[in-house]
């Protein structure tokens, strides 16, 4: 299995990790894509901000839903879910990956939506609260709650702390042996 290196947020800054990617996970590369997709499945929930069609609740008591993550990088989720989402829908989302803590009100723009079995595949985009604003407005945006942060910065954190903890358990094991 191919080993990769990693630092970055979420670990001390001097440090930089080998790592390897092992069930359930897999590590997608495809050379249209600028990030790293990982397969998993992971529970997310949903709220949206502002609907395609104008809607906007800052307070986050709009329309929720939850969902299944089928794979993540920090570039955006794809994700199935019973509900239909129309593209150019800003969510809240919450998410947590096993052995990492959850993360909360990150948010996202749904760039397409394709009918699957059952239900629907919903690409996110990742997005900060600048990139929103062909999206919403500079008052809207002024009127979101604090927590509310970019999917990008936050995921990247998450996913450099589960990758180091599996490193520092994978060290651990080899010691005990």
């Amino acid at each position: 299995m191919p080993v990769s290196k990693t630092s970055g947020k979420g670990l001390p800054p001097t440090t930089t990790i080998d790592f390897e990617v092992k069930p359930p996970f897999q590590i997608l590369e495809d050379n249209r894509r600028r990030f790293i997709r990982i397969d998993i499945v992971e529970p997310i929930t949903f709220t949206v901000v502002k609907s395609a069609e104008g809607t906007f609740w800052p307070e986050g008591d709009g329309p929720a839903g939850s969902g299944e993550i089928l794979n993540i990088s920090a570039g955006g989720i794809l994700m199935f879910t019973t509900e239909p989402m129309m593209e150019k829908t800003v969510i809240s989302m919450s998410l947590k990956i096993e052995g990492c803590e959850a993360i909360e009100n990150i948010l996202g723009v749904v760039k397409r939506t394709d009918i699957d079995s059952g239900g629907y595949l919903v690409g996110i985009e990742s997005v900060t609260r600048e990139k929103l604003w062909d999206i919403i407005s500079k008052e809207e945006i002024g009127q979101l709650p604090g927590n509310v942060a970019s999917f990008t910065e936050r995921l990247q954190m998450l996913l450099n702390q589960y990758i180091y903890s599996k490193k520092l358990d994978e060290k651990a094991d080899e010691k005990n042996k």
